[in-house]
């Protein structure tokens, strides 16, 4: 387990703790109104324990339960049995039993004003706490999260007025301590609910944010996949392009009975150790296309297939290297594209870069009928582009296919700025 997880843990143990700190008060206030110096007989009291405690319980069941039903609990097996086959009853029993131990409290109802007040909202405020989880219309959106916290309130100031009021009075006095003491109860039990629902919004809150972790983690794993799968396109698009047509032009020699055959095909044999090179490069995450050197292999793959080529640069050098970089895979995915997708003649390369504009275009005669949509191809170097703030636009005529990848003035100050700081 990690550093984070374990910070993720301890928190949620002590909000879980917090949370539950108030279920082993009850016996305690059950003691507290004995020694208060009730005329009941002890064997009542004992009796309103026992109901105390198990009304205790079965909130503090269904409270367990539900928190691990919205998953804010690590699941358990105690509560399995439960929560498969028990889940009404229990729920039933908490509001029974809840009703029952505050509508009984009065009767053991403490002279103090002060310790009344505390015993009746305490008890209200912790029986009710369960409210503040159990199901509401079946949902658990945000809206009905806020209305099951206004419904435990409710729930919460109704059992402590019923643990002040439900048995009548015997003299004046007791009557006015139980008007005195119904503010102080109800206030008694919101405090006890809304530090309860403190509680639960941030061990939700607390998942919610592991969660997200998780999620980023597998984001990143899921882009370096979409990254690995297109360089390995880019790599390979050209070079197994490369090795048909020189294949092709061997077999073709082969044929005739012409010397060159052989020549060609250790070219081809050339090709192929490159591309085992390049594909050890790209999973180790190290390759860089150079702009000069694919322009200049871009160029002596097209002209092998009898295409003209012209290139024309004007201030290339002084690119930013992300840009370089981009243009470079550009350039490599246009010559693939030219000898897959085009009857092309001539082929001419476009470089224009200052200071407030990089351009690419290259431009191809005779290109096949468009299809409906982008391939990988393009998409790939969109994305690539994107990276350095750079678009890619492309145009198809009857007699003409443009591609043209753009980076703004704005994206090169940006860049150059982050690279002259890095090198600071």
């Amino acid at each position: 387990m990690s550093t984070t997880e374990q910070g993720v843990r301890r928190a949620e143990g002590y909000l879980y703790s917090s949370l539950h700190q108030g279920f082993p008060i009850l016996p305690a206030l059950v003691l507290l109104v004995g020694l208060d110096g009730i005329s009941r007989p002890i064997s009542w009291l004992i009796g309103w324990g026992v109901l105390v405690a198990a009304s205790g319980w079965t909130a503090l069941t269904v409270l367990h339960t539900r928190l691990r039903d919205l998953a804010l609990l690590p699941p358990s097996g105690w509560d399995r049995w439960f929560r498969s086959e028990h889940k009404t009853a229990f729920l039933v029993a908490w509001i029974v039993l809840s009703l029952a131990a505050t509508g009984t409290a009065a009767l053991f109802a403490p002279s103090s004003p002060l310790l009344l007040g505390a015993v009746d909202g305490t008890l209200g405020g912790i029986l009710a706490t369960p409210a503040l989880v159990v199901r509401v219309a079946g949902v658990d959106s945000f809206p009905a999260r806020k209305l099951r916290t206004g419904i435990a309130i409710a729930f919460g100031i109704a059992l402590s007025l019923i643990a002040v009021w439900t048995i009548p009075p015997a003299d004046i006095e007791t009557l006015q301590i139980r008007f005195g003491t119904t503010f102080w109860s109800s206030l008694m039990s919101v405090f006890i609910v809304g530090f309860a629902s403190m509680f639960i919004n941030v061990i939700a809150t607390t998942r919610a944010l592991e969660q997200a972790r998780v999620d980023e983690a597998r984001l990143a794993v899921a882009e370096e996949r979409v990254r690995f799968a297109r360089d390995l396109h880019d790599v390979f698009g050209r070079t197994l392009s490369a090795v048909a047509l020189k294949s092709e032009l061997a077999a073709a020699l082969a044929e005739r009975g012409r010397p060159e055959a052989a020549t060609t095909m250790r070219e081809v044999q050339a090709i192929a150790t490159d591309a085992l090179t390049e594909v050890r490069e790209v999973v180790r995450g190290y390759r860089e296309a150079d702009l000069a050197t694919e322009i200049s292999g871009a160029k002596a793959l097209l002209e092998a297939a009898g295409i003209q080529v012209s290139t024309i640069h004007e201030g290339s050098a002084a690119l930013p290297a992300p840009v370089a970089r981009a243009f470079a895979w550009t350039v490599r995915e246009a010559a693939t594209n030219v000898l897959r997708h085009a009857d092309a003649s001539i082929v001419r390369v476009f470089v224009r870069a200052d200071e407030q504009l990089a351009q690419l275009t290259i431009i191809n005669d005779h290109p096949h009928p468009a299809g409906n949509a982008a391939g990988s191809g393009l998409s790939g170097l969109s994305e690539r582009l994107a990276e350095v703030g750079g678009t890619l636009a492309w145009d198809q005529q009857a007699d003409a296919f443009t591609l043209t990848a753009t980076v703004e003035g704005a994206a090169l100050r940006s860049l150059r700025q982050a690279l002259d700081e890095e090198s600071a």
